[in-house]
């Protein structure tokens, strides 16, 4: 179920940064095809965690590459609440499941929590790729430098993230489930 929302999200979100960057993509499935994309999300979804989240591989380091993932991020959970406003007030037809219903809340839910992943002090997140200048002389700067080692070792930190709790407990409890009670009844509202 959630997987295709996921995977438009992904795309998206890669492709919004190779335009903005103004160099393109490697191929059509560059955001996708490493294992940051994939082992965290799985993680979240085996572990049974409510905040999921998955990473688009990132084609080009720094803050302004990373504001546009997050403002990509922001557009497409704006159209997943569009698309779920649109939703509730178009029923299924007869005998089949509600996919459109699903894919939009799941569209919505997703691209918040990546919002909100956002606010995580890791490379390639907004407020980690702020910070990582300031750590550049501490030992921390093995996350922060291009490499295999760096890449295994920051991608194992996102699957331990994805399986633990935490994301759930601080991230969940604080900023994505208020504001997505808030969209949801939104929704809701602007359905009638």
């Amino acid at each position: 179920m959630y997987s295709l929302p996921m995977l438009i999200s992904l795309s998206v979100v890669g492709m919004a940064e190779a335009r903005a960057m103004r160099q393109p993509m490697r191929h059509a499935f560059y955001a996708l095809s490493w294992c940051g994309s994939w082992l965290p999300w799985l993680a979240c979804i085996v572990f049974n965690r409510a905040v999921i989240f998955a990473l688009p591989r990132p084609a080009h380091a720094g803050l302004p590459a990373t504001l546009v993932r997050f403002a990509a991020h922001g557009v497409l959970c704006l159209l997943g609440y569009l698309l779920y406003i649109w939703s509730l007030t178009h029923p299924a037809a007869m005998g089949l499941p509600p996919l459109h219903y699903w894919w939009a809340k799941v569209l919505m839910f997703f691209n918040l929590c990546m919002l909100g992943i956002h606010l995580l002090p890791l490379p390639g997140m907004l407020l980690g790729e702020w910070l990582l200048p300031r750590f550049s002389g501490t030992r921390f700067a093995v996350f922060a430098h291009s490499g295999s080692i760096a890449e295994r070792k920051l991608v194992l930190v996102w699957v331990l993230l994805g399986a633990s709790s935490l994301p759930d407990a601080i991230l969940g409890t604080y900023v994505i489930f208020p504001v997505y009670g808030d969209l949801a009844t939104w929704a809701a509202g602007m359905a009638r």
